[in-house]
């Protein structure tokens, strides 16, 4: 959903991760998203992250994480939730499968629940964007958290997406089967290409 120029470089830098033997090249916000997991259910949840900004060692780590803080937390204090379990799912679209696993699992005093997918980048999350993970948690929750609602959050922001109710799924789901087409004729012509060029 990031365009042609935004694929590229998502493309070029998944198949890096993928064929790198150097397990460090992935995982830049793993620390900040274990720390909100712990962070929803701790009396101080500013605690939780702010050790994760200064345990945070990579180039560019500090201020991504710090941001994200500053996002993140006022969000949650106003969300009112604790965290819960959720669990790994598949989703398979064409020839592509992807994992899922809500970043955070959430309920409210009423026991509303909410599997959460976290976007964590600079780049500001669309609307277009959100759409696409709600509705891959739609196909998914009956796994990850049975009865939840699927939420979108863009943690630098603090801003939460769910599904609009006049949103068209149909519409939604081919314009994932497409996507996920894309991607993959992408990255199987990246990898031939690669192959050409080294010959």
């Amino acid at each position: 959903m990031s365009g042609q120029r935004g694929r590229i470089n998502i493309v070029s830098e998944q198949r890096g991760m993928y064929l790198a033997t150097d397990t460090k090249v992935c995982g830049f916000y793993n620390p900040i998203r274990d720390a909100m997991r712990r962070a929803v259910n701790s009396t101080e949840p500013e605690l939780e992250l702010k050790k994760a900004v200064m345990n945070a060692n990579r180039t560019g780590q500090p201020r991504a994480f710090e941001e994200i803080a500053d996002g993140f937390l006022p969000w949650l204090a106003s969300f009112k939730a604790t965290g819960v379990p959720v669990e790994p799912a598949t989703y398979r679209a064409g020839e592509l499968t992807l994992k899922v696993r809500p970043h955070l699992g959430l309920r409210k005093k009423d026991g509303t629940t909410y599997a959460v997918l976290v976007h964590t980048k600079e780049v500001p999350l669309t609307r277009e964007a959100a759409n696409v993970g709600l509705r891959i948690l739609q196909h998914t929750i009956a796994d990850t958290l049975p009865g939840a609602t699927p939420m979108v959050l863009d943690a630098r922001r603090g801003k939460a997406y769910q599904m609009p109710a006049r949103t068209n799924l149909g519409k939604l789901d081919v314009l994932i089967a497409a996507e996920a087409m894309g991607y993959v004729t992408h990255w199987k012509l990246s990898g031939l290409f690669e192959s050409v060029r080294a010959v």
